[in-house]
């Protein structure tokens, strides 16, 4: 038997591990999520064909919208199909419905177009009773005549013709007459009805309406409408026949063969042939319908209709410009897609980049043209710095040949004087012989005109001259080289020989220049030829035929030339001379070289030779063999 205090401590004991024992029971039950975080299912009936573009786009729009608020949703679809079914497998349709997602649970359906909604609502009590449901595109009429119903909601639609034809009349102003294109299944006789609403407003306009005829058919029509026809396009989802189409595919086949602009009121109108129009956004219908589905999936659906996005005009830019419609007439804030950017928005960055290089190869060949232009006036002040060197060259030989100058010109001038000082004592004595006075008058011109030559010759290798280049010969340039270099070789005691062997003596260049080479090489002879025996004290002149042209040989019988000097003797300001200046070989290698031939130079077995060699001219016409720059 249990005492009472037993009792107490047991009591005791039992109330403190109750909630322990409570606490492991809870963490041992496995946990079962809300409802909010299972997937939910959404049923999506359409009463057409569920692929036309615009539910396409609605339906895409909607299921990004309900994706974007983290909720997992499977979605289920139904097309109804009543535009090539009609009515009569309506019920049976139900029975299959009901069998088919018999156990499936459905936490919304989404009804699209009239007849789906229509289809909801006679068999909704059989089907889904309770479940909550949003319309989608249905006409405005139809969603009024609903009963109130908080598990009905919905977004309608109406195709905005007013607007449409307020846009059409500000493109063509001109116009008088509307033609309204539609088709003949009941969908696109309520859109008609729609637009044959707004056209009531314009009452001077004459309206024609085409309905129920195949596009080929309305096609041919409008390639024959007159200008100022203004072409609205409602929908042609069927002909007469029962031939069903796609709206969008239809518009495509009337806009391409039309005289006139189509205006229409679809969104996926624009870029299938349609001019313009007033247009809702179908991605923001979608966006509206995932909102209206997420607040049925959360308990909070209301029974008042969602406000459908507002129409704005949508313009395509290639028929305004077929058709010749200005831009400036459509709305401010109209949307003109399909705008063909020009080439330099389309091509931008490679427009610019040729930009760049055209400007860098602009700018290169300015830098180019700018380095040429000072290359060629140095060129120029070279080329006339170069005349006046060798000028002052001639000068300097000129200087070193004064005394021999001097001595040349003195003794005519001593001659004339002795004739004149003789024709006068004749003249004194009375005696005038007539042969003896010719004599001395004979003397007298004589000597005059050798002075006057050697003066000829002295101003000719002296005077400041342009650059000519013309045939000359040879063999005359070195007769005239011998005798301006007479009286310096009588001076010296030096005997000059010639032997001039050549018999293509021709060469095009300049004969002063030629000369001077001559006279320099033989002035370096006569200074190799000082303090030889008289016998050495000879400067040999040659010509001789070369494979590339003729050759002007200068050789003495003196020392020669220091092997170390060789490489340096045609260096400019290198002289072997206590009072040289170094240039006189150095200017008759570039004159040389201007002439388009070389010069060398080598130790014979006695004394040293210097070889130019010139090419010759070709032929006697005076065409150069090839063109030279002289200096």
């Amino acid at each position: 038997m249990i005492s009472p205090a037993s009792w107490l401590v047991l009591g005791t004991a039992t109330l403190l591990l109750q909630p322990l024992v409570a606490a492991a029971a809870d963490a041992a039950r496995p946990q079962t999520p809300p409802l909010a975080a299972e997937s939910a299912q959404v049923l999506v009936i359409t009463g057409s064909d569920p692929y036309l573009p615009a539910f396409v786009e609605i339906d895409a729009a909607m299921r990004k919208a309900v994706a974007r608020q983290q909720r997992h949703v499977s979605w289920m679809y139904e097309p109804i199909d009543s535009l090539r079914l009609g009515d009569r497998a309506d019920r049976s349709l139900a029975d299959l419905l009901v069998r088919k997602y018999e156990g499936t649970r459905i936490d919304a359906i989404v009804l699209v177009t009239d007849p789906a909604l229509d289809f909801y609502v006679r068999h909704r009590d059989q089907l889904w009773p309770g479940v909550p449901a949003i319309y989608n595109f249905v006409a405005p009429k139809f969603a009024r005549s609903l009963p109130p119903d908080p598990k009905l909601t919905g977004l309608p639609a109406e195709l905005d013709f007013a607007q449409t034809l307020r846009i059409a009349l500000a493109l063509q102003p001109a116009a008088k007459r509307v033609l309204v294109v539609s088709g003949s299944s009941p969908w696109d006789q309520s859109r008609l009805a729609e637009a044959q609403r707004a056209l009531a407003e314009h009452p001077a306009l004459a309206v024609e309406v085409v309905s129920g005829q195949s596009p080929r058919v309305v096609a041919e029509r409008l390639a024959g409408e007159p200008d100022g026809t203004i072409v609205l396009f409602s929908t042609l989802l069927a002909d007469a026949t029962g031939r069903v189409y796609t709206s969008r595919d239809a518009l495509a086949t009337l806009a391409a063969a039309s005289r006139v602009p189509v205006y229409g009121s679809f969104d996926t109108y624009v870029g299938a042939g349609l001019a313009a129009g007033a247009v809702e956004s179908l991605r923001d219908r979608g966006e509206r319908v995932g909102a209206l589905v997420m607040l049925a999936l959360d308990g909070q659906q209301g029974a008042k209709p969602a406000e459908p996005p507002a129409s704005r005009c949508v313009a395509d830019a290639r028929q305004l410009a077929r058709f010749g419609l200005a831009r400036s007439k459509l709305p401010a804030d109209c949307e003109v897609r399909y705008v063909e950017p020009t080439f330099l928005q389309r091509y931008w960055w490679q427009s610019l980049l040729i930009a760049l290089a055209l400007g860098a190869q602009s700018g290169l060949i300015a830098a180019l043209l700018l380095q040429r232009r000072r290359r060629r006036a140095a060129e120029l002040g070279l080329a006339a710095q170069r005349v006046q060197l060798l000028h002052a060259s001639r000068l300097a030989v000129a200087g070193e040949l004064t005394a021999s100058i001097a001595h040349e010109i003195n003794q005519p001038l001593g001659a004339i004087l002795s004739n004149a000082d003789a024709a006068e004592m004749l003249v004194q004595s009375g005696r005038l012989e007539r042969d003896e006075l010719l004599q001395i008058l004979a003397d007298i011109k004589r000597d005059d005109l050798r002075a006057s030559e050697v003066i000829k010759r002295l101003r000719a290798l002296l005077a400041r001259h342009d650059v000519g280049r013309q045939r000359i010969d040879v063999h005359r340039v070195i007769g005239d080289s011998v005798a301006i270099l007479g009286a310096e070789a009588r001076r010296r005691a030096v005997t000059v020989e010639t032997a001039l062997d050549a018999r293509s003596s021709f060469i095009f260049g300049d004969p002063i220049q030629l000369q001077q080479i001559v006279i320099n090489l033989m002035i370096n002879a006569f200074d190799a030829s000082t303090g030889r025996p008289g016998d050495e004290r000879r400067v040999l002149v040659s010509t001789a035929d070369a494979s590339d042209g003729v050759q002007i040989r200068v050789r003495d019988f003196g020392h020669g030339i220091a092997r170390e000097d060789l490489p340096r003797l045609f260096d400019s300001f290198f002289t072997t001379k206590a009072s040289g200046m170094g240039l006189g070989l150095s200017i008759a290698r570039s004159i040389v070289e201007a002439h388009g031939g070389t010069i060398t130079a080598s130790n014979c077995a006695v004394g040293a030779e210097f070889c130019v060699t010139l090419p010759t001219a070709p032929d006697a016409t005076g065409a150069p063999g090839r063109e030279l720059e002289l200096p």
